[in-house]
């Protein structure tokens, strides 16, 4: 593979009247440079996906231009403001004709593909401290929001996962355990899709990015997420992280949560949630040798014993 074709993201050119005028309409800076975020996800050349997202030059500094929905921007905006959290500082937003653009300070640094000892406790530092700024007992009162209506649209999804299961009766039964905590789990701001290439190591602090499928759901959710699908191989997604820090990972975790719920009530709901990831893929039909399958039994052979 050359190096051009090495999995990843980067970054090209482009010359765009319309980003640019974007651009300036939110940061009040003329534009210098254009260029937008993709990705080289497979080896074929055209293996590769062209993302919504710019990056954008200016005297005063580089932003990212984001295309997304009035909810991420919300959460933006009236959440992760609230405090010091390690996210993209947010500029504002413009409304187009088909979607909502908003605008953040550009975060220089590596996504965390392969993790260190170091990256892994400043990753579960980042996440302890938005979840326990927003950490709330259960999401068991109706929606005032987008942000929270997100937990609602998780709900609907899960119970139609259940039926992927259905006759299977080992996954079903187990699946049925994650079901039920659900509606009792404490919920706090999650980003959706924590996974490695989602977070941004700038040097000296792990920055949670894209947060377009966020919003308060159950705890648990994000922490399995990282997780799951980081192996010392590339047996799933290209993510390391081997089982040490895996472990390292949840210990800090825990100890960082201001609200602590048992640690066998924590290790169980991770363990539930990590299960749910696996019946996702599984679902969705990506797991072509197995993998998926093959962990999410193993699992749900784990809880239905516990």
């Amino acid at each position: 593979m050359t190096k051009e074709m090495e999995l990843g993201n980067f970054q090209k050119s482009v010359d765009s009247d319309e980003i640019k005028t974007m651009a300036f309409e939110i940061i009040g800076e003329p534009v210098k440079a254009v260029s937008r975020i993709c990705e080289q996800w497979g080896e074929a050349e055209d293996e590769v996906r062209e993302y919504d997202v710019y990056v954008i030059e200016t005297d005063a500094g580089k932003y990212t231009l984001k295309k997304t929905g009035s909810k991420e921007a919300q959460i933006y905006a009236q959440y992760l403001s609230k405090g010091e959290f390690h996210v993209p500082q947010y500029v504002g937003m413009r409304q187009a004709e088909d979607a909502d653009w908003i605008c953040m300070k550009y975060v220089e640094g590596n996504d965390m593909r392969d993790m260190t000892d170091e990256t892994t406790e400043k990753a579960a530092e980042t996440l302890s401290k938005i979840q326990s700024y927003f950490w709330t007992p259960s999401m068991d009162k109706a929606p005032e929001n987008e942000v929270e209506q997100r937990f609602v649209e998780y709900w609907k999804r899960v119970l139609r996962r259940a039926s992927s299961v259905a006759d299977d009766p080992i996954l079903r039964k187990a699946y049925q355990m994650f079901l039920d905590r659900q509606l009792t789990c404490p919920c706090t701001m999650s980003n959706g899709d924590f996974l490695q290439w989602n977070v941004i190591y700038d040097g000296e602090n792990v920055v949670m990015i894209d947060w377009g499928f966020g919003g308060m759901m159950p705890y648990s959710l994000d922490i399995a997420r990282f997780l799951a699908h980081a192996t010392e191989t590339r047996s799933t997604f290209p993510f390391y992280m081997n089982d040490a820090q895996k472990e390292l990972f949840l210990d800090r975790m825990y100890e960082a949560l201001k609200t602590k719920i048992s640690r066998e009530q924590f290790n169980l709901d991770v363990k539930l949630a990590t299960l749910n990831e696996y019946i996702e893929f599984v679902e969705a039909e990506e797991d072509e040798d197995g993998w998926y399958l093959e962990h999410a039994q193993a699992l749900a052979e784990e809880l239905l014993n516990l």
